[in-house]
């Protein structure tokens, strides 16, 4: 059979002149029909070429490559071996495009290809189509496939999940390219590192306290790490509360929240997600040191929530390109309302609450502001440049006005007088207070 094939090619190849391009294409038909061997590492392509084939056949186009050019109007390509079959199509760059953005099999592809071979359709795929016969042969289409795979090597896990929850009709190259964002490489180093570091000093507090620990007590108040407002002149103070929890149910909360949604947005923004972070940690004890001047506060409830609003600002900054958008609003409308009700409730029901809420609020809004301005835009148009300025200086403002006021406030009184005893003396104070 495979003889037949290669005599009955070669047999019309002579009779074309041997400079047309007509003989070189269907030179190119005639594949060597000894090695039809698909390797091992070539399946995962081939089967894509074939999902792409069948789907041109599926959904015939005048872009389609009409082999009555140069086969005899008799000829049944149906009777070629299935590789040769498949191997010999000739597929136009923009049948090649409807393919990727309409079909499933599409996902099959790593990201980074379809993204490549989307953008070289824009342009006639100049680059894949190595020959310049306007039609991508399945060589060229592997060895494309093959050598943007080879160069993007990174987790396709998190990329494949959220192609699963877009809409096929809006996988466009400007959002695959968003989520080609979505990097383990480097991996979020700083929600990491300050998990890490909240669950250490957990710990060591744990064992230096000598108390049992329960789910929302007891904090280490004695620690030069906590926000202490009679000690406020330790400026340290208004960035390291964050590493000091009261109860493991507090330091959990805090934990799940900044992992899941701080990692997220991490592996999009990189660096970007460390200023979010402390520019909440900052704002939520300046308000703090304001809203409630006698309280000490501590946990890092602060920049979570700077994280956590920060998506709200992410998601206004690239609505358009942003994947399923309303959902995640609604979702972060319903957590803002919880939130909301859940403070409004405790302040009326429990005056004296030690919770700071403030610091919450201060550092949900420094999240919105500041994910504003620093986390990437990734198609800025006139009005989102307005909303930057504004945000910008907005935060300036208030942060600057905080810092101020911590500081000259011109209210006799209204901060409690500052400790100036050493920091040992308060560890020996709460020990012999705990012992009673």
């Amino acid at each position: 059979m495979f003889g037949d094939v290669a005599s009955t090619l070669g047999e019309y190849n002579t009779t074309l002149p041997a400079t047309s391009w007509e003989r070189a294409v269907l030179a190119r038909v005639a594949l060597d029909v000894n090695d039809l061997t698909i390797s091992f590492d070539e399946e995962a392509v081939y089967s894509a070429w074939v999902e792409l084939v069948n789907y041109m056949h599926t959904t015939p186009s005048n872009l389609d490559f009409n082999w009555l050019w140069l086969l005899p109007s008799d000829y049944d390509r149906t009777r070629l071996p299935h590789s040769v079959y498949y191997k010999s199509d000739l597929v136009h760059p923009w049948r090649l495009r409807e393919w990727l953005l309409r079909t499933k099999a599409a996902d099959d592809l790593p990201n980074i290809t379809v993204i490549k071979l989307l953008e070289k359709c824009e342009d006639s795929l100049q680059e894949a189509d190595a020959n310049r016969d306007g039609y991508i042969e399945y060589k060229e289409f592997l060895r494309f496939v093959t050598t943007t795979t080879t160069a993007y090597r990174g987790s396709t896990v998190l990329r494949r999940g959220a192609l699963g929850v877009l809409p096929r009709s809006e996988r466009t190259l400007a959002k695959r390219r968003y989520l080609e964002e979505c990097s383990c490489c480097p991996p979020p180093l700083f929600m990491l590192l300050i998990t890490v570091a909240e669950i250490t000093t957990f710990i060591y507090y744990v064992i230096d306290m000598q108390e049992p620990i329960q789910g929302n007590e007891p904090a280490p108040t004695y620690s030069p790490l906590v926000f202490n407002p009679r000690r406020r002149y330790e400026a340290w103070r208004y960035v390291s509360y964050p590493l000091i929890h009261s109860g493991w149910v507090h330091l959990v909360n805090n934990l799940a929240v900044q992992m899941v949604l701080g990692v997220l947005l991490e592996l999009v923004h990189t660096w970007r997600v460390a200023v979010i972070y402390l520019a909440g940690v900052v704002a939520g004890s300046l308000a703090h040191s304001l809203y409630t001047p006698t309280f000490i506060l501590c946990g890092a409830s602060g920049g979570v929530y700077a994280v956590e609003y920060a998506h709200l600002g992410n998601l206004l900054m690239n609505w358009s390109e942003m994947e399923v958008p309303w959902i995640q609003l609604t979702v972060i409308l319903v957590v803002m309302s919880l939130d909301l009700g859940y403070a409004v409730w405790d302040t009326t029901t429990n005056p004296n609450t030690s919770t700071g809420h403030m610091a919450h609020l201060a550092g949900a809004m420094a999240g919105l502001l500041v994910g504003v301005v620093v986390l990437r835009n990734l198609h800025k148009e006139r009005w989102e440049t307005y909303c930057w300025w504004t945000s910008l200086v907005l935060f300036l403002v208030l942060v600057t006005s905080g810092v101020l006021l911590n500081v000259f406030l011109p209210i006799p009184e209204f901060f409690p007088e500052n400790d100036w005893s050493p920091i040992s003396k308060n560890r020996e104070d709460w020990m012999w207070q705990h012992e009673l």
